[in-house]
């Protein structure tokens, strides 16, 4: 792996297990072995690194976005698929663990999180309509949006939560639970003829009630 990219590994683990604040260029370099002064031959300082880590995301959510239309064709094409957008949001947690800060600290870093954050809601809005017009999920147009925002409000938040009551969770326990949190959103709209080989009712209670 070339330094660049190793940088951007060892950045983005620290700042998911410590947190954006906690952790330093000098920290990043120590971790690595290697001087501050190489690791500012590839990057200007953390600021830098953290804009590629939100540009490695919005060119992941672009891909998943466009590959969504070729590979959710009916009810049981959604859950791997959120599955897959889950994930993505787990591997960059940091990011939403961090808003507040984040935004706060450059105008233009500020601009492409709300743009990520728009095109993940308005990919949401997409499969909530894809499963209304399905017959999958039962819900009126003014009620739509408003749970594509509870859907994205749950995405956005639902680590901090988790990780607050317990830390040792797994990455893949994290994404199963995520997604089972988003299902257990949408279960109420769901119609008759909405069955998952995927999840079923008892995995809810199971999981999200114990």
């Amino acid at each position: 792996m070339k330094t660049k990219d190793r940088i951007l590994s060892v950045s983005l683990e620290l700042f998911n297990r410590d947190g954006v604040a906690q952790v330093s260029t000098l920290i990043i370099a120590t971790e690595m072995g290697i001087s501050p002064g190489n690791l500012y031959y590839h990057f200007r300082g953390k600021e830098e690194i953290i804009s590629t880590l939100v540009a490695e995301l919005q060119n992941s959510m672009t891909t998943i976005s466009n590959e969504y239309v070729k590979q959710v064709k009916d009810f049981d094409d959604y859950w791997p698929f959120m599955h897959t957008g889950m994930a993505l949001f787990t591997h960059y947690r940091f990011l939403f663990r961090n808003l507040d800060n984040l935004n706060g600290q450059n105008p233009l870093l500020k601009r492409k999180i709300k743009t990520l954050i728009l095109k993940f809601r308005h990919l949401i809005l997409d499969m909530l309509t894809h499963l209304v017009d399905l017959g999958k999920l039962k819900c009126d147009k003014e009620t739509l949006p408003l749970l594509a925002d509870n859907l994205l409000l749950v995405s956005l938040n639902w680590l901090n939560y988790q990780t607050l009551l317990d830390g040792k969770y797994s990455e893949s326990d994290l994404v199963r639970a995520g997604v089972l949190r988003l299902i257990s959103m949408v279960e109420p709209y769901l119609t008759e003829s909405a069955e998952s080989p995927f999840y079923t009712h008892q995995d809810l209670l199971d999981e999200l009630v114990s």
